[in-house]
């Protein structure tokens, strides 16, 4: 089944959406557009009921719930879908060794765009999901461990554009503060390299970080969520 943002609908279609928007429900008379037989409205009606963004109760058409997202998507003066900011989150996962020195959890990106860069694991929100069990499943997902503190520390709002101006990447980054790690440790997944770095071998690294990335020492996350809103030109992208 076709996704909200890959949906090709023909502007007809589109009409008969947006009527429906403005209504609890509308007959088949009133979905017909000026200029165009019925027979020609039918055909875009039943590939709306195909596409399961309408439905037909008794003689009243009314839009489905995916119909409503859908038109909830576009842009109310274009009727095109509305590019907006991706949700993820970020891991800031660190831990003591042996000799109480601060590790920090990062990844190698092996793959495009950035890649190569060194960072914090990271990954999208799933529709439905939580924030927390997003940061948990990714977490798991991406290393194999477990963790029993995530702590909600900071909203990050990301937006990288070219020299000429191009936004190519706009995203709010959810920052949960991870301590008290479990598991077996994946050092490589596809894709992605996982490691610890600490103060003592990052100079092996740190050529290779994200420029927005920042160590620091603490093993407590702060005591209130900060907002943080930074615009840049991209730079390995």
């Amino acid at each position: 089944m076709k996704t909200i943002s890959t949906l090709d609908l023909h502007y007809i279609q589109l009409e008969i959406l947006k009527r429906l928007s403005g209504e609890s429900g509308l007959r088949f008379n009133q979905l017909i557009v000026e200029g165009l037989e019925s027979e020609h409205i039918n055909y875009h009606v039943k590939k709306l009921i195909e596409r399961k963004l309408i439905i037909k109760n008794s003689e009243i058409y009314l839009l489905t719930d995916l119909g409503k997202d859908y038109i909830n998507s576009l842009d109310d003066q274009t009727m095109s879908i509305e590019k907006q900011p991706k949700t993820s989150i970020i891991i800031n996962g660190r831990r003591l060794s042996k000799n109480g020195i601060v590790e920090h959890l990062l990844s190698r990106r092996l793959k495009q765009p950035y890649f190569n860069k060194i960072g914090r694991l990271g990954g999208k929100v799933r529709f439905g999901e939580t924030l927390e069990h997003a940061a948990k499943r990714e977490l798991f997902e991406e290393t194999g461990l477990l963790a029993k503190n995530f702590t909600l520390e900071t909203i990050y709002h990301k937006l990288r554009h070219r020299e000429d101006g191009e936004y190519i990447q706009d995203v709010i980054f959810y920052v949960f503060f991870v301590t008290d790690f479990e598991g077996e440790f994946i050092d490589k997944i596809e894709f992605q390299e996982n490691l610890w770095i600490s103060n003592k071998n990052i100079t092996k690294y740190e050529n290779d970080f994200y420029t927005d990335l920042k160590l620091d020492e603490r093993m407590k996350p702060h005591s209130t969520i900060k907002f943080v809103e930074i615009d840049g030109v991209a730079e390995g992208y």
